[in-house]
């Protein structure tokens, strides 16, 4: 014989079904919570994905653009080579190959060669930038010849002294490095240097020809070269800045920052000479 359970009262039916409703809802409501929390640590994660490629970029998009500031030449402590280098500065105001007032701040001593490439970027690239230092004062060039890297260099040099001579030196040396190959080592002919004396507007160019096949012109070319070696500058294009030097091809931002340095420092120094000055008493 079998036993059966007691059958449930009806409240004890109700208070089952009641019981089953309400683990319904809380389980639900659970599963609504969880995917609300599920759902704002996807858009966290998504928000500091964002934020941190935003700063990846706005990082890398500084440094690209950031350029570092150039070192200007240091200032040479050796009291002999800082002598020779003033000794280099001629400060001639009848100096044909020189341009800016001869009293600026800074002078700009280039040795160069025609047929030099570097010497050429440096005349196409880095000359029109300082064009306005020379212009406002603080700024003077001076050229001089260092004609060795081809057979005809000296004759080039030579075709630069006679322009001089006629007063348009700068022109003519525009007009040869304009034509020149950054990458090449050009060869000049007399007749192609005529033909940039043309283009630089030298007037007489039967007297170019003559000046420039001159034996004291030949002499003048040769002698600035054995000049130049004598100090110890062999190559080109060299620059002596104020009171330091520049051995090789520099761009125009380097140049620039070494220039504005020297005139600061002649500046200061001026500035400390008048404060220095005795004041005159009655």
């Amino acid at each position: 014989m079998s036993v059966q359970p007691p059958s449930p009262t009806p409240a004890q039916s109700r208070s089952n079904r009641t019981t089953v409703i309400v683990l319904v809802v809380i389980a639900v409501i659970l599963a609504v919570i969880a995917a609300l929390l599920l759902q704002n640590v996807a858009r966290h994660r998504r928000g500091a994905a964002a934020t941190s490629q935003a700063a990846t970029s706005t990082t890398s998009a500084a440094a690209a653009t950031t350029v570092p500031e150039p070192t200007p030449a240091p200032p040479v402590p050796d009291a002999q080579t800082l002598e020779l280098i003033r000794s280099e500065t001629h400060r001639d105001p009848a100096d044909a190959q020189a341009k800016g007032k001869v009293v600026a701040p800074v002078v700009m001593v280039v040795y160069s060669d025609f047929a030099c490439p570097y010497c050429t970027q440096f005349a196409q690239k880095v000359e029109p930038e300082l064009a306005d230092l020379v212009a406002q004062g603080t700024l003077r060039v001076e050229w001089r010849d260092l004609a060795q890297i081809s057979p005809t260099s000296p004759l080039a040099a030579q075709a630069g002294r006679a322009a001089a001579k006629q007063g348009k030196f700068w022109e003519f040396h525009d007009a040869v490095y304009a034509a020149a190959d950054p990458q090449g080592h050009p060869e000049y002919t007399e007749d192609s240097l005529v033909a940039f004396a043309k283009k630089a507007g030298v007037a007489d160019i039967d007297r170019f020809r003559t000046d420039m096949n001159a034996a004291e012109t030949v002499s003048a070319v040769t002698e600035a070269k054995e000049h130049a070696h004598s100090i110890g500058i062999t190559g080109t294009p060299f620059m002596i800045v104020g009171e330091t030097f520049i051995s090789g091809y520099q761009d125009a931002e380097y140049m620039k920052a070494v220039i504005n340095s020297q005139a600061a420092k002649v500046k200061t120094s001026d500035t400390s000479k008048t404060s220095a000055a005795p004041t005159a008493t009655r």
